[in-house]
């Protein structure tokens, strides 16, 4: 098994777009409709009910046609927005580099109503988009309003804006939502067609929407909000976390509580052997659902509005995963973690809508050889702006073209910014390419139904071996009081 370097392993988690080897599997299926859960959510008959709360569904799906999309006076613009799941050559326009038209763009595609199903809280408050990594969401105005002050409050980078369209469900006016920078800009931060968030890694974007002074420290925090301590994760894991679910593997008579989880997670004690064996087969199947719920965990957590989740792998000696049985192999797309900041929740509070990314590295690399191939045969056919790449040779293979690049592509520009130095153009294709990722963030939301939380959605999708979910927050000013 390989974990990916961070700005891989943080790359697509909980995504629901369909994987190589995977999609047929029933975990990539259950991830798929997860939230919308039907499958497993019987109630139990009130004549077998125990003392135990009976699980409810707090998330339905609306399909496209069955809601009111009739516009309203003065409305416009798109209802949904469907962002591609990988990146494709395409022509640019407008933005840097100037001039130069072939870009690595994430597609974007308009959804009429007709199209898009919703999922919606089960007290109608909110619905997104039911596709992927949908870029906007829908909400009554206490919502909104009620997030913004959670985030103020969190000096979070962004606040919620509403505007452009509006849609009926189960006798409400939902509003479209989307995300503003409101510190930290650049002059470019809110151009384009969506804001960017001027950060594309899983943990450096949830650090800041939930106001971290840090791209990577966030603080876990356990049960009400009593115990916590801080997280710095390197590139696949965090000490403290594993520390923690050792100490959840070990409670076995189900006495951990705050105080012992947050000095077991700060203490400097070895890990006992095969950690993620130990503490998949420990949580498997409800195995410390009582230690869970008491420190807030896993299916148990559960941020506000300015707070976020964190999922973390816990590595077993054989790769596979525990938290399961029969154990699985994941294969080598295991990712070390992964951080969602939460930005609203439903009136009722059964549901909460995250504002994610994730690091596309593997993607760009793919993407970006594509377009040096397609420059690269126009270029040998002579079409176009490329019939002045001279002198380009019929024996010249990618690697010479490139060599070429820099200097055909500064005689073309006539930007003084991108001329001004030797190498900035295909720099600036890569940094053209980067910047658009920024703005390649989504919306997801998560419920309070079996199968419907961070942690159960992020579980199902098969990408984390043996995992652990926390909830995070802000981390205090000073880390040497971090973890009291």
């Amino acid at each position: 098994m390989r974990v990916q370097q961070e700005q891989q392993t943080e790359r697509r988690p909980g995504a629901t777009a369909a994987r190589p080897g995977r999609s047929g599997s029933r975990l990539a299926e259950l991830q798929h409709t997860a939230g919308n859960a039907a499958v497993a959510r019987l109630l139990t008959p009130s004549a077998s009910r125990t003392d135990r709360a009976v699980s409810v569904q707090r998330i339905t799906t609306h399909p496209g046609g069955t809601y009111d999309a009739e516009p309203q006076p003065g409305e416009r613009g798109p209802h949904f927005v469907a962002q591609g799941p990988e990146p494709r050559v395409a022509l640019g326009g407008g933005g840097e580099p100037r001039d130069i038209r072939e870009r690595l763009r994430y597609e974007l595609a308009e959804v009429g109503p007709a199209n898009a199903p919703l999922r919606v809280a089960d007290d109608g408050t909110l619905a997104v988009h039911g596709v992927d990594e949908p870029k906007e969401f829908y909400a009554v105005q206490a919502v909104v309003d009620t997030a913004n002050t959670a985030l103020r409050a969190a000096n979070s980078t962004v606040e919620l804006v509403t505007g452009g369209r509006s849609i009926g469900v189960g006798g409400l006016r939902l509003l479209r939502v989307q995300p503003s920078v409101v510190r930290d800009t650049t002059p470019t931060s809110q151009l384009g067609p969506f804001v960017s968030l001027l950060r594309s890694t899983c943990i450096s974007v949830a650090c800041s929407l939930i106001g971290s002074e840090h791209a990577k420290r966030a603080q876990a925090v356990l049960g009400g909000g009593d115990g916590g301590f801080l997280l710095t994760p390197n590139s696949d894991s965090d000490a403290r976390a594993n520390r923690l679910a050792d100490a959840v593997a070990q409670d076995t008579t189900s006495s951990l509580g705050l105080d012992g989880a947050v000095t077991a997670a700060n203490g400097g004690q070895a890990l006992g052997d095969d950690l993620g064996r130990r503490y998949g087969e420990a949580t498997r199947d409800g195995g410390r659902d009582a230690t869970e719920q008491r420190l807030g965990i896993n299916k148990y957590a559960s941020p506000a509005p300015g707070e976020g989740f964190a999922i973390f792998s816990m590595l077993a000696k054989d790769g596979l995963d525990h938290s399961v049985a029969p154990a699985v192999e994941r294969g080598e797309n295991v990712w070390g973690y992964h951080f969602a900041a939460v930005v609203a929740r439903s009136l009722d509070g059964s549901c909460q809508v995250t504002l994610e990314n994730y690091a596309r590295n593997e993607f760009d690399a793919k993407a970006r050889s594509e377009l040096y191939e397609v420059l690269y045969q126009r270029a040998k056919s002579g079409g176009g702006w490329f019939s002045q790449l001279k002198p380009l040779l019929e024996s010249d293979d990618q690697q010479a073209f490139k060599k070429k690049f820099d200097e055909v592509l500064a005689a073309l520009v006539t930007d003084p910014e991108v001329k001004r130095k030797r190498g900035m153009p295909r720099l600036q294709l890569q940094q053209d390419f980067e910047d658009h990722t920024c703005r390649s963030w989504f919306f997801r939301v998560y419920g309070g139904g079996p199968g419907e939380s961070f942690h159960e959605q992020q579980a199902a999708s098969g990408y984390f071996n043996n995992p652990m979910t926390l909830r995070v927050a802000r981390p205090p000013s000073s880390p040497d009081t971090a973890g009291q």
